[in-house]
């Protein structure tokens, strides 16, 4: 006998959740032939955008903690994608700039447009601009809501 599915609520975290599942796996999907994971590829993509970054402003920037971002950065050190130098004047701070092997990956930078002409499939420039518009305004009432003392 077959189960019936349970009905479920209609939530925006759920949806989200799920669709930035797939989205990740479809990013995934691009960056398997190159044996790159998607945290490697945003880390390049800043490192594209920026010659060089401290691993603090890799980590606001790629959005994951400290501790994380430097566990990447270290795995692309090894692979000899990036390079992490001591900051010319301020020798405790670290800097993270591409090597060779990373910069010949640049091919990739537009991963982001790929992924999103797969997700806009047959919407409309304004269903494209409306999608971003109200998940920006979603994310802006989350900072505002966590923001407000606790009930």
């Amino acid at each position: 006998m077959a189960m019936k599915k349970p009905e479920l609520p209609l939530s925006v975290g759920r949806f989200l959740n799920f669709s930035t599942g797939r989205m990740n796996a479809l990013c995934q999907k691009f960056l398997d032939p190159y044996e790159l994971s998607l945290p490697q590829w945003v880390v390049l993509s800043c490192l594209w955008r920026e010659r060089k970054l401290t691993v603090g402003a890799l980590s606001d920037l790629v959005g994951t903690g400290l501790p994380a971002t430097s566990r990447i950065v270290d795995r692309m050190v090894d692979r000899g994608l990036v390079l992490r130098r001591k900051h010319e004047t301020d020798g405790r701070i670290m800097v993270v700039q591409l090597a060779d092997k990373g910069n010949e990956l640049r091919h990739l930078s537009d991963l982001h447009e790929r992924v999103n002409a797969a997700l806009f499939k047959g919407f409309t420039t304004e269903d494209r601009e409306r999608t971003f518009d109200l998940l920006r305004r979603m994310q802006e009432n989350a900072e505002k809501a966590l923001e407000e003392p606790s009930a």
